[in-house]
């Protein structure tokens, strides 16, 4: 019996799809931080948070996120990236980065804009995130 042979389109289609399916998952991987001497970027693939500094009321560490619905975004293995609802309290818009979801997460509230949940998989990396964090709310306090 003879075999058909498949279109060159179809093969094309088949291998640009696996390789935007996989571009996708690269850039969502990892988090990166872009700092600046009066805010941070913090971008993950799609998602991405300009945070200033004059804006961040509290930094605390949590353990977990809270229970939330998400929004939009992923949640694979022990990532947890996008926008979600924090369906309790009736906030909005939460920004979750977090690339392992058994370390601590940085939480970050600010004036006026949602909340912020980020993490690195290298908790030396987190803790120099929040260590910045917290440098920068004792810079913008009133004495």
């Amino acid at each position: 019996m003879k075999r058909k042979k498949r279109h060159w389109l179809w093969n094309t289609v088949i291998v640009l799809t696996v390789l935007i399916c996989l571009a996708a998952f690269l850039l969502h991987s990892k988090n990166w931080t872009r700092q600046e001497t009066d805010r941070v970027y913090l971008i993950s693939g799609f998602y991405y948070t300009e945070i200033m500094y004059s804006e961040i009321e509290k930094v605390s560490m949590a353990p977990k996120i809270p229970e939330m619905e998400r929004v939009s975004g992923f949640s694979a293995w022990a990532f947890e990236k996008g926008i979600f609802r924090d369906t309790l309290q009736g906030l909005e818009g939460i920004r979750v980065y977090v690339d392992d979801l058994t370390q601590p997460k940085i939480s970050l509230e600010r004036k006026e804009a949602p909340m912020v949940f980020v993490n690195f998989k290298d908790s030396l990396k987190t803790r120099k995130l929040y260590d910045l964090f917290l440098a920068k709310v004792d810079e913008n306090e009133p004495d």
